[in-house]
């Protein structure tokens, strides 16, 4: 029996190490902090920009790991041909009742450029970063 509840109160410590918590912001901050890692992105430091998503994200960490070190590898492949960033912007923000969001924006390179979608989501408590694309096609923007 002491055995068992030494288990249970184990496992129960060690959840929080298997989990992360989620910290649930206002729509304006969630907006900014969204800001924040566009500003790195476009300052060239895309294994640091994704790791911002561990703070406001329902990602886990192990996928924004992943993310970052996908992502710096594509970009080194990429940039002798997209050439050097020249900035981004913010280019639509939708928003579905006051449940859902997307911003999408747009990362400028000198001869391409690439879309970042964040979808937010309010669960009535605070919003937070519910998932995270990036891509080279611009197809459902027209």
């Amino acid at each position: 029996m002491n055995r068992m509840i030494f288990t249970m109160i184990f496992c129960v410590l060690l959840l929080p190490a298997f989990g992360q918590e989620i910290k649930y912001i206002n729509r304006d901050s969630l907006n900014r902090f969204c800001d924040r890692i566009m500003q790195t992105f476009a300052a060239g430091k895309f294994r640091e920009a994704t790791q911002f998503f561990k703070q406001h994200s329902v990602m886990d960490s192990t996928s924004v790991n992943n993310i970052g070190i996908t992502m710096s590898e594509q970009m080194a492949g990429l940039m002798p041909f997209y050439k050097k960033i020249v900035g981004y912007e913010l280019i639509t923000e939708k928003e579905v009742k006051n449940s859902l969001a997307l911003r999408q924006y747009l990362l400028k390179f000198e001869n391409y450029f690439l879309i970042f979608d964040f979808f937010l989501y309010n669960n009535n408590t605070g919003w937070t970063i519910s998932n995270f694309y990036y891509k080279d096609a611009p197809g459902d923007l027209f």
